[in-house]
């Protein structure tokens, strides 16, 4: 019995501290936030609207993620940014959010040229000059 219990607290454990590894902000993180620009077009538009937007801006987009209805642009630029652009439908609308998330290095990181060393993403909020962009085409074109 307390053997069995042991394994379960070392398992728990465990768990645990690989819940709390650095990686980037969970999408509810985002969905969470309300939607500043909604659009009566199809999500393929927003798609592709925003990875010209993205390229143009100087990103590399390398994934387009179909989550339900929902689209998830990843791009990045560098090896230390990461922006992500959330298309969610409702309905006939659909609305436009994003994260900007870069890696966190440490102070002694930067000082050696040690870029495979970093503690985690950081998120530095939503990415206003990205969704102006995508918000100015969208209407222009609807």
């Amino acid at each position: 019995m307390k053997s069995n219990l042991l394994i379960l607290v070392v398992v728990l454990a465990v768990l645990a501290s690989a819940a709390c590894a650095p990686g980037y902000a969970r999408a509810e993180y985002v969905y969470a936030q309300p939607a500043e620009y909604e659009y009566v077009v199809p999500v393929d538009r927003v798609v592709v609207v925003t990875r010209d937007v993205l390229v143009t801006r100087g990103w590399t987009v390398y994934r387009v993620e179909q989550d339900g209805p929902n689209r998830i642009i990843w791009a990045r630029r560098g090896d230390d940014d990461v922006v992500r652009i959330f298309a969610t439908p409702h309905g006939e609308r659909v609305a436009v959010r994003g994260l900007w998330e870069a890696r966190e290095h440490d102070d002694d990181d930067r000082h050696h040229g040690d870029h495979g060393r970093h503690k985690g993403w950081e998120k530095r909020g939503p990415p206003k000059d990205i969704i102006a962009d995508i918000d100015v085409r969208l209407r222009q074109h609807g």
